[in-house]
């Protein structure tokens, strides 16, 4: 036992020292076909807010939708729109009931609303946090696909969070779009291209409260 438990550390160490210089870790399960993934949808993450910087469990919800919104090429399903359409279709409020059973019903649904779901863990009990980010079968809740982060760029903050999650997807996606044909893979990057313009124009807003066509009208 004690041998196991030495060897977990190490591996645990060697990990960690890995991801630090790699920037991050994934993997494929044996037999995925990722080309098969149309849609994603944001399942509720494992998480408990230690530090005052950290976002709320609601919060990180919400960020890790609203990078997919921005940053994925998939379609990326926000758990608010799950729930709604399980209350919708069940008469079941996942937000009313025990998180546990909650995690229940949303697996048992989910098949009906998306390909996929990913479940972020936030490992934060230590001096840096470790994100994860798995990517399930929505039809059978088998794992498909694995990425995890730890570096010393990556503190306890919603702002690392939400970085850590664009990487994610962005890693997501190109891992995903490898052995996609010459038409799927210029649509994927035209999908790209349009979400990175409407980056810049909320930016020029919230900046200025002004759209960028409507500055270059008054030029």
């Amino acid at each position: 036992m004690k041998n196991l438990l030495a060897a977990i550390v190490m591996l645990a160490i060697f990990l960690t020292s890995s991801v630090a210089l790699a920037a991050y870790e994934e993997n494929i399960e044996e037999g995925v076909d990722l080309r098969t993934i149309k849609t994603m949808a944001v399942a509720r993450p494992n998480f408990y807010k230690m530090e005052d910087a950290e976002p709320t469990i609601d919060e990180l919800t919400k960020m890790l939708f609203a990078s997919g919104r921005d940053y994925s090429t998939h379609e990326v399903i926000s758990y608010e729109d799950i729930a709604a359409s399980i209350r919708r279709d069940t008469g079941i409020d996942i937000y009313s009931i025990d998180p546990v059973e909650a995690e229940k019903i949303y697996n048992k649904y989910i098949g009906k609303y998306a390909d996929t779901y990913m479940i972020s863990t936030v490992a934060n009990n230590s001096g840096r946090p470790w994100l994860f980010f798995y990517v399930y079968n929505a039809a059978d809740s088998k794992l498909l696909y694995t990425y995890s982060v730890q570096s010393n760029t990556i503190g306890k903050n919603a702002k690392d969070y939400r970085k850590a999650a664009d990487d994610f997807y962005k890693q997501f996606d190109q891992t995903s779009e490898k052995n996609l044909s010459k038409e799927d893979k210029a649509n994927a990057r035209a999908k790209r291209e349009a979400k990175a313009q409407k980056r810049k124009i909320k930016k020029v807003t919230y900046k200025t409260g002004q759209s960028k066509a409507d500055l270059v009208k008054k030029k």
